[in-house]
């Protein structure tokens, strides 16, 4: 198995969201985010949206394995600082994939291991809209009444697509 370092990133960097507004409280029955609020949620394209993603590093995303089964890198577009699946904005910016490394012990009936890299063709830039999200130590505690958030391009109404991340 081949083994790869990250590029450590200034904690200043990871995890922050300057053009963040509000978060909500909900996963469906959530509400829409403002753009850059999540900055480093990224869509996965092959024709058209199919999974999300973090952005963890200038030149790695992490994504679910399962979104990857029989996908080929060849058409993979990713897009950054996507605000809605609508249209393009200015804040926006794609790459394309050099490769996916799905964890070796995935399993698709059971979804243990659902974890996947993909590493960018080329480099991005961080701005307001582009950052990467922090990643969590080996014996990370996370006590009882932590605050965290999910993100995705989901649905805000019980079956009704998403189109906006949220």
């Amino acid at each position: 198995m081949d083994c790869w370092l990250l590029q450590p990133l200034s904690v200043a960097v990871c995890g922050t969201a300057p053009l963040d507004s509000s978060r909500g409280s909900r996963i469906v029955g959530g509400q829409d985010a403002p753009a850059g609020a999540w900055p480093w949620q990224v869509s996965l394209h092959q024709g058209s949206h199919f999974c999300g993603g973090s952005l963890i590093s200038h030149q790695w995303v992490l994504s679910a394995a399962h979104c990857f089964q029989s996908i080929a890198t060849s058409n993979l577009i990713v897009y950054l600082g996507r605000h809605t699946q609508q249209s393009s904005n200015p804040n926006e910016e794609s790459r394309k994939v050099s490769r996916v490394i799905t964890h070796p012990n995935y399993n698709d009936e059971t979804k243990d291991n659902d974890v996947a890299l993909l590493q960018l063709q080329e480099a991005v830039t961080f701005t307001d809209y582009i950052r990467p999200v922090c990643l969590a130590a080996a014996g990370s505690d996370f006590p009882a009444g932590q605050s965290s958030w999910i993100t995705g391009w989901g649905n805000v109404r019980f079956q009704e697509p998403g189109s906006v991340y949220q």
